[in-house]
């Protein structure tokens, strides 16, 4: 973790196989993210889950529709979206990302640019 400012940096590493990161601790109030997903060589939907505990259950980041009558749809990012940053807004402690396959025969490293509410 790097420190400029009010802003943090977080890395957090889907290792071979897996299907989810390790957990990064928004502790520090850092609701605004920029997160940095990697080139990918397989395709894998990105979901991103919250949690009040690094070792207890997470459920998958929803966003609230704006519209009364929808529901609220859950924030992915799209298997063909790769080598990008994407905005997201958390208002939880722990912060992971899941991926819908196993990832390739190459670990991925996710950049989490984090600054506060």
């Amino acid at each position: 973790m790097s420190t400029i400012g009010a802003v943090k940096e977080f890395t957090a590493t889907l290792t071979t196989g897996s299907t989810s990161t390790s957990a990064i601790d928004l502790a520090g109030g850092y609701g605004k993210i920029m997160v940095g997903i990697p080139t990918m060589t397989s395709g894998c939907d990105h979901y991103f889950q919250v949690g009040d505990k690094a070792a207890g259950t997470f459920r998958r980041l929803y966003h609230p529709s704006t519209v009364a009558t929808a529901k609220p749809t859950v924030v992915v990012v799209d298997s063909s979206v790769t080598n990008c940053y994407v905005p997201l807004d958390v208002n939880g402690q722990f912060l992971k990302i899941e991926v819908t396959t196993a990832a390739s025969d190459t670990s991925h490293t996710y950049k989490f640019i984090c600054s506060p509410n």
